[in-house]
C-alpha cells in the first residue's frame, strides 16, 4: 500500500521533543489530518490528528481500535524477533490493546480499583508517602524534583496499593522505565529487547509476589485482582500477571510527568504560582489546567479497522492513526487563548486522559496525587527558582528526567 506522497510531519525533530506546540498549530491550521513518519520499529507512517473536535470524535469512532491483527492477515506483519516476544506476549494480555469485548471484562477489574470512591480511601496512605517525600527535601540548596521526588512517589504510592514490599520500589522503577522506552516512537530494536527482558523479569517477579499473596491474603490491588482471577470470572493467569504490570504504569506515569511537567509550567509563569500559593486558584482547577497546558501523554495510536474516510482523508484499513491529545488541548476553538496558563480557567474539557473506552483507568489516582503534591509544594516552596532540566526522551508521552530547583526558603 503507497503511503501519501507528502509528509508534514515528523514528530522526531529535535524541534518538536523540546516544543511540540507550534508545529501543533501549524498542523491545526494547515493539515488537520497529516501523514506523519518516523524511523521507529511498527511507526514508520501513520496519520496525525490534530484538531480537538477531530480527536474527541476519533477516540470515541469504533471504526478506530487497537486490536488490528483481528482485521489483517497474519502475513501482513513482519516476524517478531524472538528477543522480542515476551514484550508483546505482555501487551496482547493489556486491556490498553482490547477491543470489545474482551476490553470490558478486563476494564471491570479496573473500575473498582480506581473508582473516585476507592481513590479517596486511599488518600491517608497517600497522604503519608507525600510526607515522608517532603521530608526528604532538604532546607538549603539545590534539589531534582523529578527524579529524587515526583517520579519515586508516583512508583512507591501504586507499588505500595500492589502490595510491592519498600524494599523493591527502586528495582520497580528501573523495569518501568526501561520497558516504557521500548513503547515509544524513540524505540530502537536494541531498546525493544531490552524492553522484554524486563518484561519477564517484571512477570516473573509478580509471579513471586501472587503465590505470596495467595498464603497470605492482604487489603490491596494484588489481592483484588487475584480474587477475579480465582474466582474463575474475570481473568486467566497470563491476564493477571499483565494486569499487575499496567497498573504499575497507569497508576504513576501521568502523576509522575504531571508534577514535573506542571512545576516547569508554574515556574515560568511566576504569578499563577502565586495564586496557587494564595489560595486564589484551588488545587484541583490547577491540576485541571496543568494537564490542559502540558499534557503528559500526548499522542494515542488507534488502526483504522476497516476504510474510513476521515475530516477528507482516506485512511485505509490497518493503517495507524494518531490522535493527538497534547494539539486538541491547544486547539484556540475550544479552549480561549490557549497558550496562556490560567490556573482560574472556568470551561477546561482537556483531553489528557484520552476518550471512549480508552480513558485512562488510573485518571482519578493521578488527579487526587497531583492536587495533594502541588498543595504540599506551594507550602514549601513560597517561590519556583529551577536551576536546570532536562526532558524525557519520548514522543507519545511529555515529560522531563530532571528538574532541579532551588530549596533555600
Amino acid at each position: 500500500m503507497a503511503a501519501p506522497r507528502q509528509t508534514v510531519f515528523r514528530p522526531l525533530d529535535p524541534a518538536f521533543l523540546e516544543d511540540p506546540y507550534p508545529i501543533y498549530a501549524r498542523l491545526r491550521e494547515q493539515h488537520p489530518v497529516a501523514w506523519g513518519a518516523t524511523q521507529a520499529v511498527g511507526y514508520a507512517g501513520f496519520w496525525f490528528i490534530s484538531r480537538y473536535a477531530d480527536v474527541a470524535a476519533g477516540l470515541k469512532d469504533n471504526r478506530f481500535g487497537r486490536e488490528i491483527a483481528k482485521v489483517m492477515s497474519p502475513d501482513s506483519f513482519p516476524p517478531i524477533p524472538e528477543a522480542h516476544k515476551p514484550l508483546y506476549a505482555m501487551l496482547s494480555d493489556w486491556m490498553l490493546f482490547k477491543d470489545p469485548p474482551e476490553h470490558a471484562r478486563l476494564r471491570r477489574i479496573a473500575a473498582p480499583v480506581f473508582s473516585l470512591r476507592a481513590v479517596l480511601g486511599m488518600r491517608p496512605r497517600i497522604d503519608a508517602l507525600i510526607d515522608a517525600a517532603l521530608a526528604r527535601i532538604p532546607e538549603r540548596g539545590t534539589y531534582d524534583i523529578v527524579s529524587d521526588f515526583s517520579s519515586p512517589l508516583s512508583i512507591d504510592i501504586v507499588a505500595d496499593l500492589m502490595g510491592v514490599p519498600e524494599k523493591d520500589h527502586p528495582l520497580v522503577r528501573g523495569w518501568v522505565r526501561e520497558i516504557t522506552l521500548s513503547l515509544d516512537l524513540v524505540r530502537t530494536p536494541e531498546r525493544i529487547a531490552a524492553g522484554s527482558r524486563r518484561a519477564s523479569e517484571l512477570i516473573a517477579y509478580f509471579e513471586r509476589l501472587v503465590a505470596a499473596h495467595r498464603k497470605v491474603p492482604q487489603d490491596n490491588l494484588l489481592s483484588l485482582l487475584i480474587s477475579a482471577h480465582d474466582g474463575g470470572t474475570f481473568l486467566n493467569e497470563h491476564e493477571l500477571l499483565a494486569s499487575c504490570v499496567l497498573f504499575l504504569f497507569a497508576g504513576h506515569e501521568a502523576s509522575s510527568l504531571l508534577i514535573g511537567n506542571g512545576l516547569r509550567a508554574l515556574a515560568s509563569h511566576p504569578e499563577q504560582w502565586r495564586r496557587l500559593c494564595a489560595g486564589e486558584a484551588s488545587a484541583k482547577s490547577a491540576v485541571s489546567e496543568l494537564l490542559r497546558y502540558d499534557s503528559p501523554q500526548q499522542i494515542a495510536f488507534r488502526h483504522a479497522l476497516e476504510d474510513v474516510t476521515f475530516q477528507g482523508a482516506a485512511i485505509r484499513k490497518g493503517q495507524t492513526v494518531g490522535f493527538g491529545l497534547g494539539s486538541a488541548n491547544r486547539d484556540p476553538s475550544v479552549f480561549p487563548d490557549a497558550d496562556v496558563l490560567d490556573l482560574q480557567r472556568q470551561e477546561n474539557r482537556h483531553l489528557a486522559f484520552g476518550a471512549g473506552m480508552h480513558t485512562c483507568a488510573g485518571s482519578s489516582l493521578a488527579n487526587l496525587e497531583a492536587e495533594l503534591v502541588f498543595t504540599a509544594l506551594a507550602k514549601r516552596f513560597p517561590e519556583l527558582r529551577v536551576e536546570s532540566h532536562q526532558r524525557q526522551e519520548s514522543i507519545l508521552v511529555r515529560g522531563l528526567t530532571q528538574l532541579t530547583l532551588r530549596c533555600d526558603r
